[in-house]
């Protein structure tokens, strides 16, 4: 039998008080073991989550066989349980504490590129690694970084959530915010971080996303053409150290014509492009479990690139 929803999220949050406690008393090497496990164990679990996880990957590879895709998914949830343990340990961190955990970063020059152009810089990215790393990181080493993010729907959860950020020095912006408030961001000659890899509830266009179309928000395109703010894709993997290497790709250009809805489309297909390319780099720190690809609708956006 299903249990009520208000008991649901009580139990969720009581799991999230548990496994905050564990990670803050566990020392590293132990810490990183034990929640590898864990997320193993989800997977073992969540039999729905898991199911997705090997269509999906099945969808975004074609060539790779049912074995393959289901190596896949053990290896993700064993990333997933280990970079939860890598976000649980952000809270209060000092920024030396969070410089020390990154190994490396390649590209950075392109940061200091978008950023010399005084209109600030976007920064997409996806549920890759423990993506609340990445602002933290660059928090900590002097640049000013402020995230685009949905309310979550058990509210002291969402008020946690951005009490960690806040403590390493990373502010937060709601998704439904007015956008006056992130181009603010941007006219300071900040980074602003938006993800851009899920399906969600807001203004989007289908691009291609690993060969199939996927509804992605066109809010980063939109904001681009209002800004000039140039757009740099990146993401964080946990490397076999436990450190994390951040890659960061080339500011993303821009097209413009006389059509701004199809400069828009464009834009976004690129940005897509960007967020599967460094996917691609290490496909087990992906979340494989989102419901990615649904059918557009009738009157829904579907933009073809040009062959």
């Amino acid at each position: 039998m299903r249990l009520p929803r208000p008991v649901r999220r009580a139990w969720a949050y009581i799991l999230v008080q548990v496994l905050r406690i564990l990670a803050r008393v566990l020392p590293r090497r132990m810490g990183l073991a034990i929640f590898g496990a864990l997320g193993s164990a989800a997977r073992r679990i969540l039999a729905n989550d898991r199911r997705r996880a090997v269509d999906n990957l099945a969808r975004a590879f074609p060539d790779a066989n049912r074995m393959v895709c289901d190596a896949m998914t053990r290896a993700m949830f064993r990333s997933l349980g280990r970079n939860v343990w890598e976000f649980l340990r952000l809270e209060g961190a000092s920024p030396e504490e969070v410089a020390r955990r990154v190994e490396r970063v390649e590209g950075l020059e392109h940061v200091d590129s978008a950023l010399a152009g005084g209109k600030g810089m976007l920064v997409i990215t996806g549920h890759i690694g423990c993506w609340e790393l990445l602002p933290a990181y660059f928090a900590s080493i002097g640049y000013p970084v402020t995230g685009v993010a949905r309310q979550m729907r058990i509210g002291r959860l969402n008020d946690q959530l951005r009490a960690i950020r806040a403590s390493v020095g990373v502010h937060t912006i709601d998704r439904d915010a007015s956008p006056r408030q992130m181009i603010d961001v941007l006219r300071r000659n900040e980074a602003l971080g938006v993800l851009i890899d899920q399906h969600t509830r807001v203004a989007g266009v289908y691009v291609p996303f690993f060969g199939r179309p996927a509804y992605t928000p066109t809010a980063v395109a939109r904001m681009e053409f209002i800004t000039g703010a140039p757009i740099v894709p990146m993401a964080s993997f946990m490397a076999d150290s436990g450190r994390h290497v951040i890659r960061v790709l080339p500011a993303i250009e821009v097209e413009r014509s006389d059509d701004r809805t199809s400069d828009i489309d464009r834009l976004t297909a690129k940005c897509s492009r960007a967020i599967e390319e460094l996917i691609r780099i290490d496909p087990k720190q992906w979340v494989w479990i989102h419901d990615r690809w649904r059918c557009p609708q009738p009157g829904d956006r579907v933009f073809v690139p040009p062959n």
